[in-house]
């Protein structure tokens, strides 16, 4: 199989893509506006200042800044809450709204029209969410619901009386000169979609999440909602407004619908991940009333009879079943835009259950959607299926899928080649233990740029590829830790990088486009001579082998005995010696000698052609192991064969196929 396809077949999982294609859906001529249906009336939203997040101290609790924990836990947080009207357990950081009208308006109680701000996104990573669905980072304040209506349950919305909101801030939300700025956004930090920290946190060790969220709001909002977390203006109005319904009633009502979309699938959609099909969901609305105990039965393990404690019958046993098939529907669209597979599939790769599993047939469709030959349903023909070949295959798809460990990072030095041989590698600056590395080319080329220049040519630092190691942290940590240091044999070779570097933005990095784009950038880099990194001469071919940590290590506030208690274990291929620093630092006066006064030109227009041309955004998005197959001796190649390389580079360490693959091993299998 051509499992180079298959790689940019998936692209987009393992690159830190941020952008999304599609035109928005204006509602007038001064930008958009969103819609929020709540069971609430003005005169209680208007006293707490607007639509606030979910939960006390939300902004404390990194995991309420994800977009998809925010999905996930069901109607109101109801996946992890108790039923009823008790106080909510749930926290998030999101207030979920709709771009559409019809969908914020489709059954009983308020609905508000909202002015779009770009602290409102739409996560369409890899697919947009149903109905519609928005989510306002930090809420949505009552100065900017324009409009709002009060709607019974069967009244057509054309037909709803709006009244206008006094305190809608006109002078705000009206400007002509803002008009730009009244959107939805669809580009922001990927880490909000599915919590999952990455490079462009580098440096905010400590509530990476909450940070990265306040400073996309700052850059991007702050005009219009303020500094986040926002200040709520609390006011009294006149009223009263009694609730059309209790929340309790509310949220049964919302869980009503949306298992009637489930129900209303075909077989053939349901079945991809809701194994029974459209049958066993039909029974759990008789005569339009859910059947909480039959929900209840659906949430235990498929071929058991126990009953754990949160799956015994309950009044939101329906509302936890909705969490899950919101949660298996989206990771079986995810699964199959960017591998092909189905959820299911994608499950029983992983766990190993390959009976009646046709993984003949999966190869071909994922070589087929590889080369831009597939459409959904189409598997282009029968594949007969011999048991030994079947099995072969279904191992090899497995370990194409299944995360790998990380090989090779990347390191911003403000030491140059030669420097860094005469000092025998890298170590942490005075007398701390670790020092932050890279996963991706791109953030570590930012931070090489920020170097003070060197020279008449305008270079500033240098990144260098490093092999990776027991001693390098990177499971759960925010960017990779290296503990003690790097020796200069790790260095795979390096990049010189200009002051102030930032790598070319273009949106064009999804899609057919990207791989057409990646695969370019994979045969231009195959031709004699062309090379991006400087190749080490002394690098040691004896650490082919070797891997990062596996293992979640909390570095921060850890004992110093219990740091050298961690390198005695792993730190043997660094030459761990017992105590810091690992290596002697090079002398002040020796600092500089390294640096040759010019670079020849051949190699600066090199390094130009592909830091700032076309391959400019493809570089900066690529991980350690996708350059390992860039330096000339085929690395990579050498140590895994092509194959598992490629997968490697695939999964190592990006946001969106760990976390799927995380909910793929995780999730209960119902049915």
């Amino acid at each position: 199989m051509h499992w180079f396809g298959v790689l940019l077949s998936a692209a987009p999982l393992w690159l830190s893509v941020s952008g999304a294609d599609g035109a928005v859906n204006v509602s007038d001529s001064m930008g958009e506006f969103v819609y929020r249906r709540d069971y609430r009336g003005p005169a209680v939203i208007k006293q707490a200042g607007g639509f606030r997040p979910q939960g006390s101290d939300w902004e404390l609790d990194e995991e309420a800044f994800s977009i998809d924990h925010h999905y996930r836990a069901g109607p109101h947080g109801c996946e992890l809450d108790d039923a009823g009207d008790a106080p909510s357990s749930f926290r998030t950081a999101y207030v979920s709204a709709s771009r559409k009208l019809a969908t914020g308006a489709g059954h009983g109680g308020w609905v508000y029209e909202i002015r779009a701000t770009p602290n409102i996104l739409d996560d369409r990573w890899q697919e947009s969410y149903p109905d519609g669905k928005v989510f306002a980072l930090g809420g949505i304040h009552w100065h900017q619901v324009k409009r709002y209506a009060r709607r019974k349950a069967a009244e057509p919305v054309d037909e709803v009386v709006w009244m206008r909101n006094p305190d809608y801030r006109q002078w705000l939300y009206e400007r002509p000169d803002y008009a730009a700025t009244y959107r939805v956004s669809t580009e922001f930090p990927r880490a909000l979609s599915l919590g999952e920290v990455g490079d462009e946190q580098d440096g905010l060790m400590q509530r990476p999440l909450f940070l990265t969220a306040q400073r996309y709001v700052a850059d991007e909002a702050a005009d219009l909602v303020g500094d986040f977390p926002f200040s709520y203006e609390e006011k009294q109005m006149p009223g009263p407004y009694p609730p059309d319904m209790s929340k309790k009633q509310f949220v049964e009502d919302q869980v009503r619908y949306e298992l009637q979309q489930f129900i209303d699938m075909t077989d053939e959609q349901l079945k991809d991940f809701f194994v029974d099909g459209r049958e066993m969901l039909r029974g759990l609305l008789p005569d339009g009333k859910m059947d909480q105990g039959g929900c209840a039965a659906l949430l235990r393990p498929r071929g058991t009879d126990e009953k754990p404690a949160q799956e015994q019958p309950g009044s939101n046993s329906c509302c936890k079943l909705v969490a899950s098939l919101r949660e298996k529907s989206r990771r079986d669209k995810q699964s199959k835009r960017t591998l092909g597979l189905s959820f299911d599939e994608l499950q029983r790769l992983m766990t190993g259950r390959f009976e009646n599993l046709n993984c003949v047939l999966l190869v071909a469709r994922m070589k087929r959607r590889a080369d831009g030959d597939y459409t959904d349903g189409d598997d282009g023909g029968v594949y007969i299926v011999d048991e030994d070949i079947n099995r072969r295959d279904c191992e090899r798809l497995r370990q194409t899928i299944s995360p790998q460990p990380t090989r090779a990072i990347f390191h911003a030095d403000h030491l140059w080649p030669k420097e860094a041989e005469k000092q025998g590698g890298f170590i942490p600056p005075g007398t701390n233990p670790a020092f932050a590395a890279y996963h991706t080319f791109g953030a570590a080329a930012r931070r090489a740029g920020a170097f003070p220049a060197k020279g008449s040519q305008g270079l500033a630092g240098v990144v260098y590829l490093v092999r990776a190691t027991p001693n390098m942290l990177v499971v759960k940590q925010t960017v990779p830790l290296v503990v003690g240091g790097i020796r200069w044999k790790q260095v795979i070779g390096w990049v010189y990088i200009p002051r102030n570097y930032r790598a070319p933005k273009d949106v064009s990095t999804q899609g057919v486009k990207a791989r057409e784009r990646f695969e370019g950038l994979f045969k231009e880099l195959s031709k004699p001579k062309t090379t991006l990194f400087e190749p080490n001469p002394d690098y040691d071919h004896s650490l082919n082998n070797s891997t990062a940590y596996g293992e979640y290590v909390k570095l921060d506030g850890m004992l110093l005995d219990d740091v050298k208690a961690f390198m005695k274990a792993n730190g043997k291929a660094v030459g761990w010696s017992g105590d810091f620093p690992l290596l002697r630092p090079l002398q002040p006066d020796r600092a500089g000698q390294g640096a040759p006064p010019q670079h020849d030109e051949g190699m600066l227009w090199r390094m130009g052609s592909f830091l700032f041309g076309t391959f400019g955004t493809l570089l900066a998005m690529m991980t350690g192991t996708i350059a390992l197959m860039m330096v000339p001796g085929a690395v990579a190649g050498e140590l895994l064969g092509l194959e598992p390389a490629l997968a490697a580079a695939m999964h190592e360490g990006r946001i969106g196929l760990i976390q799927l693959l995380r909910t793929a091993m995780g999730a209960v299998a119902m049915g």
